[in-house]
């Protein structure tokens, strides 16, 4: 049997692919749920505890209650953050257990890897009532680029500039992401992750989960 080399097994397969039929293309198709991430939300994964604050921290990122060690909290989350297949939008949602409502403060999704504090990708209280909404412990959105344009929009000053926005490359800090396929990008590299900050644990966070890919889905049936 004669071996074909690799440059004469390439152009046959090209010959091949020319003489076949037209693909079937569906341009509508991109609405369709693509790739999902999936994360298990737990005091342990935050870096820190509360009395590790750095003392130059603003006032607006510091507990106003006790905090409890994380060893000590019961508090937990289960998410997942699911993309459209055109990276027009993605769609988030979340379920946690013993976070008292009332507590919440704020909800993001940041970019970094286990163990680092990151930036604020998408900032859930830009538009959520979080209080109201984590009443019944389940808390669900849509994001779209306007979100993560947003987010940076809304950071100033010298804060702003270490809090809002995800560099695409850690070569290019001034280069945020501003689309949803970037943000994609950021959880296939792993460094996505779901925070949940209350009163008593503002600066690091209650609960933290790691988003973690879980291959290619289809939406659940309404």
């Amino acid at each position: 049997m004669r071996h074909l080399t690799p440059l004469a097994a390439g152009l046959m397969c090209l010959a091949s692919w020319a003489s076949a039929e037209t693909w079937v293309l569906d341009p509508d198709g991109g609405k369709e749920i693509g790739y999902v991430f999936e994360a298990w939300l737990s005091p342990e994964q935050e870096p820190a505890e509360e009395t590790e604050v750095p003392a130059l921290a603003p006032s607006v990122f510091r507990s106003t209650l006790p905090s409890t060690d994380r060893e000590a909290r019961n508090s937990r989350g289960h998410g997942i953050v699911a993309f459209a297949r055109d990276f027009s939008e993605a769609y988030m949602e979340i379920a946690v257990k013993d976070v008292p409502a009332e507590e919440v403060v704020m909800f993001h999704l940041h970019c970094g890897r286990p163990g680092m504090l990151g930036p604020i990708l998408v900032d859930f209280g830009l538009h959520h009532d979080l209080k109201a909404e984590f009443a019944d412990g389940h808390f669900k959105a849509t994001v779209r680029n306007a979100d993560l344009v947003e987010v940076l929009d809304h950071g100033s000053g010298l804060v702003g500039a270490f809090t809002a926005g995800c560099p695409i490359l850690l070569a290019n800090p001034l280069d945020r992401v501003r689309t949803i396929s970037g943000m994609e990008d950021v959880a296939r590299r792993g460094e996505l992750y779901f925070n949940l900050h209350t009163a008593s644990q503002t600066f690091y966070g209650d609960i933290r989960g790691q988003l973690r890919p879980m291959g290619e889905m289809t939406a659940p049936e309404q």
